[in-house]
């Protein structure tokens, strides 16, 4: 068996510092794959191959033989089948009373081996399933996703929303955490986060959680109606402020949550992992608090629209807007008129949140006015200007 390969030394090693007898692990054919007398590495043990044989103790009494000590020696079981033996070296009579407990413990850490093992084969599975669910566009690979999807328990005909959760990693105090040594506190982190988001948000088998990057987790989150989707976003904010109570008090990170529609079938989960990238790009830079952006709110919505223009509509409004863009002062004017927009057009109001005397924003709004042949008092003049104005800083900033 690998497992036992893989441990056998460290086994010996470790169980010699407590016992104070040598250990020696051999493999089911008879070789010795783990020694506190690392030169015995590689030899050919005889009395194995009898101790598997009998399924039980054998004893060994000093010999002429180099190879072989005095000792007990004890057969492995894994699944109730053998898979190696166990033998510690010393006084017979006095080392048998250990070769049960220590017997136990070696298959013990076996089991716990194989199921690391298990886990990490299924972590794997799961990101290669989430990778091909996500940028899915070709129904020709429909079969070979349902195939996985089958394979881990998945039941992909269930409505579903990506979540996806970004965290703010610092990594110098990543790599001064107490916990790990630096060469493996990166992975580290993702195992125990990857663990944390799914002990907050795993609440049935068909809810898929798993990692994209070191940076960002994703959650493909199941629901049975809409009412329990609804639900869900009602308690959004306590398992944020869970998640990063969490990864301050072990990291001083925090995280972003971001969630695309509900969706259905395949299609759908690729197309909500989509548009939950898109919430979380726009929110974070408007950066509230929570740092909670849902696709379906109407603010994200506004923040979105820009940037689905089609091209040639893209084109035709820098071109309506470019002689605002030519001006010198184009990010002063810019920055006014937003601002207008954002108090309900209503220029005494703009004027005391901009910190801008009255007369001087309506001297740039009428200024405004003359460049695009707008009127910024009607408020389809406004929302076209404020469109091409978005789509324009979209562009000269992507």
């Amino acid at each position: 068996m690998k497992i036992l390969e893989h441990i056998a030394q460290e086994i010996a090693v470790k169980t010699t510092e407590i016992l104070g007898y040598p250990i020696s692990i051999t493999d089911k054919e008879g070789y010795i794959i783990g020694s506190t007398d690392r030169t015995r590495l590689g030899i050919f043990h005889q009395p194995s191959l009898e101790v598997l044989k009998n399924n039980g103790l054998v004893t060994c009494y000093a010999q002429e033989e180099p190879k072989i000590l005095p000792g007990v020696s004890v057969p492995l079981m894994f699944s109730n089948k053998p898979i190696g033996v166990l033998g510690i070296v010393g006084d017979p009579a006095e080392v048998e009373k250990y070769v049960q407990l220590v017997k136990n413990q070696v298959e013990m850490m076996c089991q716990e081996a194989f199921r690391k093992e298990v886990l990490e084969l299924e972590s794997k599975m799961v990101e290669v399933f989430v990778q091909q669910i996500i940028h899915f566009e070709n129904d020709a690979n429909t079969d070979h996703i349902l195939q996985y999807a089958k394979t881990l328990g998945y039941d992909l005909d269930i409505s579903r929303a990506c979540l996806l959760i970004d965290v703010d990693i610092d990594m110098s105090s990543l790599n001064s955490s107490s916990n790990v040594s630096d060469r493996f506190s990166l992975p580290y982190f993702q195992r125990e986060a990857l663990d944390f988001l799914s002990l907050i948000f795993r609440e049935t088998k068909d809810d898929i959680v798993s990692f994209l990057n070191v940076e960002r987790f994703i959650i493909i989150k199941a629901f049975r109606s809409n009412e329990a989707h609804l639900a869900f976003l009602d308690k959004l904010k306590q398992k944020l402020e869970k998640l990063n109570k969490f990864l301050e008090s072990k990291y001083t990170f925090s995280a972003s949550i971001a969630v695309g529609d509900l969706k259905l079938g395949i299609r759908g989960i690729a197309e909500s992992y989509r548009n939950a990238s898109k919430a979380m790009q726009v929110g974070k830079r408007g950066n509230p608090l929570p740092k909670i952006y849902l696709y379906d709110d109407w603010d994200i919505t506004l923040q979105l629209l820009p940037k689905e223009l089609a091209p040639d509509l893209r084109r035709k409004l820098t071109s309506m807007i470019q002689p605002l863009i030519d001006q010198d002062n184009f990010d002063v004017l810019v920055s006014t008129f937003l601002g207008y927009c954002k108090h309900n057009m209503n220029v005494s109001e703009t004027s005391r949140n901009l910190f801008i005397h009255r007369n001087t924003i309506i001297y740039r709004l009428e200024r405004i006015n003359e460049l695009t042949s707008l009127n910024s008092g009607n408020f389809e003049h406004c929302m076209l200007l404020y469109t091409a104005i978005r789509q324009y800083e979209e562009t000269t900033h992507a």
